[in-house]
């Protein structure tokens, strides 16, 4: 039997709102808040939104393993400045200047910001967002984060193995996976590989359109996109906003960030929202953009673009000083007069009243996952990842039988002498289990590169973290752990003239696995807590260096000072 929670959001305490507002028709959008007895399905609401960095430490988010608990100097920056919304089922546009909070506003929706400098409340159909939002929604990130060794089709289906929490036979998943394909005309590129560094892929169009593909394989109700143009030529970047407006006709909310559209791309938006510096400044239909900054005294010329034109007198907003201060709080002055803004508190008392009487009616029942299915689909994707890069693995087959050879000719069939075999043996016991454990950096540089598609996953929820790094042991055990271990020892053992019965060999071998497993998860532990390799890579080593230094072969422990000798109970040799 299928395990599942059932989630009964908090009952709300509302007070109604006494001001009468008159609505007129300016827009097809204003005319949807008027229409309060049928709210709309899959409406997202949000109300005084502030989120503020700087107030109270400074936290360097990309060596967050250096986090310095010094108080902020600097004045507070507020991204979002007390903002509120409403984005209805079909194309949300967010527009605006670079640093306006366009990306920021989309993580808050989402749940992807901390909650430290962030106030303001938030709704899905009237009701408080949950931790359950995650499962009902997708979020297609700015840089397209894929697993570059898998095809177009695996990294879809891997999503919707990974995150389906309804039952499912292998023959319906594999219908609605090329049920996606075709809608988003991944047909031609369906079994070619995303690409690598090394391996040539698909094209970055396609490479965004497998980005959304692996959201709406589990038909979410809302799909957010950060910057879905960026980098894409313009008939790229036209398609894939065409194939949103279709998403969008059958009752999907598409919530976009945007920075500056070509005219067919405005047009196509049901919803824009102009943001300037953590501000709203509009917020209508597209069709009513231009006649609205007319009356403010802002004329377009006729060769301009929409878009184009728009963008300009946000810029001039958005500059420093006293001059670009006073233009956006007359932009905003204008906008809260506006009988949209004014309605928009009312439209959300109201969704949130009806949401609250329908509250018995309304437990979302989420199927839980079950966690050896996640660890099957990690593993496998895992060994796949390993199979696709044959010279990860033949790396460590070369460095394991080129320093084995290199240790076996230096300490060749040792004397069994006191002199000079007792000197032998400890330089090669020493040579054999250092190089053993320093060769295990190796496992630095994939876990770092991983990093990103592992943040993206286990917020977007994809797997758990726990399975996610028992995956990456096992399947970084068999082959690059064990596989090496045994050659190494094999050629070690028996040129270096070691006592040749099978207990003592099998000993030796365990031996060298552990130390192989103790590097690693060093290795392990620091590529997941520095986000950058050569950081990473030299702190590793310097604690193997010093590891070294106190293991005893090259220095006589009892002569240390004790201030410093304690460092010998923390050496691994």
């Amino acid at each position: 039997m299928t395990q599942s929670t059932i989630v009964s959001l908090p009952q709300v305490n509302i007070h109604d709102n006494q001001d009468k507002i008159h609505i007129d028709n300016q827009s097809s959008f204003h005319n949807s808040l008027k229409n309060s007895n049928a709210p709309s399905k899959n409406t997202i609401s949000f109300r005084n939104i502030k989120y503020v960095l700087g107030n109270e430490f400074i936290y360097d988010l990309r060596e967050f393993w250096c986090v310095s608990p010094l108080k902020s100097k600097t004045k507070p920056k507020p991204i979002l400045d007390d903002i509120t919304g409403i984005f209805k089922s079909g194309m949300n546009a967010i527009m605006g200047p670079t640093g306006c909070g366009k990306s920021t506003l989309i993580d808050v929706l989402t749940g992807r910001k901390d909650s430290k400098g962030l106030s303001g409340d938030i709704f899905l159909d009237g009701l408080p967002i949950s931790s359950l939002f995650k499962y009902i929604s997708g979020y297609v990130v700015q840089d397209d984060i894929l697993c570059g060794t898998l095809t177009v089709t695996e990294n879809i289906m891997f999503s919707l193995n990974t995150r389906l929490r309804t039952r499912m036979s292998k023959k319906e998943r594999q219908d609605r996976v090329e049920e996606v394909i075709e809608d988003l005309g991944l047909t031609e590129c369906a079994d070619t590989r995303i690409g690598t560094e090394f391996i040539r892929g698909v094209s970055g169009g396609e490479r965004k359109r497998t980005c959304i593909g692996m959201e709406l394989v589990l038909q979410p109700k809302i799909l957010f996109l950060d910057e879905p143009t960026t980098g894409l030529d313009a008939t790229t970047a036209q398609k894939i906003i065409e194939l949103l407006k279709r998403l969008s006709k059958s009752g999907r909310t598409i919530i976009l960030s945007i920075h500056q559209p070509r005219f067919s791309i405005f047009n196509l938006f049901d919803q824009v929202v102009l943001m300037c510096k953590g501000k709203i400044v509009y917020n209508d239909s597209p069709e009513n953009v231009l006649p609205y900054f007319r009356k403010q005294g802002f004329e377009r010329d006729l060769n301009d673009n929409p878009a184009d034109f728009l963008l300009d007198i946000l810029l001039k907003a958005n500059q420093h000083g006293p001059e670009g201060e006073k233009k956006l709080a007359d932009l905003v002055r204008h906008y809260q007069r506006t009988k949209i803004f004014q309605h928009i508190p009312f439209e959300i008392d109201q969704q949130i009243r009806i949401a609250s009487f329908n509250m018995a009616n309304n437990k979302h029942k989420i199927a839980k996952k079950s966690i050896f299915k996640e660890l099957y689909y990690i593993s496998k994707r895992t060994v796949m990842n390993t199979y696709r890069n044959p010279l990860l693995f033949l790396s460590q087959i070369v460095v394991a039988v080129f320093v084995g050879l290199l240790i076996g000719l230096v300490f060749f069939n040792m004397a069994k002498t006191v002199d000079p075999g007792i000197q032998n043996r400890l330089g090669a016991i020493f040579m054999i289990v250092s190089s053993k454990i320093l060769s295990t950096v190796t496992a630095i540089e994939p876990l770092v590169k991983e990093r990103p598609l592992f943040i993206h996953e286990v917020v977007s929820g994809y797997y758990r973290v726990p399975t996610f790094f028992v995956a990456k042991l096992i399947c970084d055990i068999l082959p690059l752990r064990i596989v090496p271990s045994i050659i190494y020892s094999l050629i070690v053992y028996f040129m270096t003239g070691l006592q040749r019965t099978a207990t003592k060999f099998f000993i030796f071998l365990l031996t060298i696995f552990l130390c192989s497993l103790f590097g690693s998860a060093i290795c392990f532990f620091f590529s997941a807590l520095i986000p950058m390799f050569a950081v990473a890579l030299v702190i590793v080593v310097l604690i193997f260096v010093v590891m070294m230094i106190f293991s005893g072969f090259i220095v006589d422990l009892g002569s240390l000072y004790s201030w410093i000798g304690w460092l010998k109970w923390l050496s691994a040799f």
